[in-house]
C-alpha cells in the first residue's frame, strides 16, 4: 500500500482516525514522522542502522496500539520522540549498562559552535556525541539535531526545563572534554 501525505489533516485528526482502524491515516502519520523518528534513533544508537530501524518500527507500532489513548496536549512529533527515546534507553540498558552511570557536574555553558572552533570536524563531533552518557546524548540530539525547544525536550525526557538546561550544560562540558582528549 502506498501512503500519501494529505496536509489537510492534522496529526491529532489522523491519530483519532488511526484509533478507529483507518490504515491510510496511520500511513500518513508514518510518512510524516518516520524520518524524524528513524534519524533520532540512528543518532542515539550511534550509527546502528538495523537497531534504529527496529526502534522506529516499534515506536510506530506503539503509536498504532495506543492511538485511542493519545492526548494532543503535546505535538505528535514530541510524543513519538519520547517513545523512541525510551526504547533507545531500554536498548542501552540491555547492551551497555555502563552508559547509565551518574552524569558528572560541569559548570561550562559552551555552545556546539564553540566546540567546532579550532577545526573540529563533524566526524569527530559525531564520535564524541556517541560516547556521551545516554541522557546527555539524548538532550544534545533533541536540541541540536531535532531543534526542539527546551520545554519540548523536557516533555520528551520527562524532566523539568531547569533539569534539561543543566543536562545540556553538562553534555557540552563532556563533549569538550572528549574532543580535547582526541587532540
Amino acid at each position: 500500500m502506498i501512503f500519501r501525505r494529505h496536509s489537510r489533516h492534522s496529526d491529532a485528526e489522523l491519530v483519532a482516525r488511526t484509533a478507529d482502524g483507518d490504515e491510510a491515516a496511520f500511513g500518513e502519520l508514518l510518512v510524516r514522522h518516520q524520518d524524524a523518528v528513524y534519524g533520532f534513533s540512528f543518532r542515539m544508537l550511534g550509527d546502528a542502522r538495523e537497531e534504529a530501524e527496529d526502534i522506529a518500527q516499534e515506536t510506530f507500532l506503539r503509536l498504532y496500539q495506543t492511538a485511542g489513548r493519545y492526548q494532543a496536549n503535546a505535538s505528535l512529533r514530541t510524543y513519538l520522540l519520547r517513545i523512541a527515546k525510551n526504547l533507545c534507553i531500554d536498548h542501552y540498558r540491555k547492551k551497555r549498562p555502563e552508559l547509565l552511570d551518574d552524569i558528572p557536574d560541569a559548570p561550562s555553558d559552551e555552545t556546539p559552535l564553540d566546540l567546532l572552533e579550532g577545526a573540529i570536524t563533524i566526524d569527530r563531533l559525531e564520535k564524541a556525541i556517541a560516547d556521551l552518557p545516554v541522557n546527555q546524548r539524548t538532550a544534545i540530539l533533541l536540541r541540536h539535531s531535532e531543534q526542539l525547544a527546551y520545554n519540548h525536550i523536557a516533555e520528551v525526557m520527562d524532566l523539568s526545563v531547569g533539569a534539561v538546561e543543566s543536562l545540556l550544560v553538562r553534555a557540552r562540558r563532556t563533549l569538550r572534554k572528549l574532543l580535547e582528549e582526541t587532540d
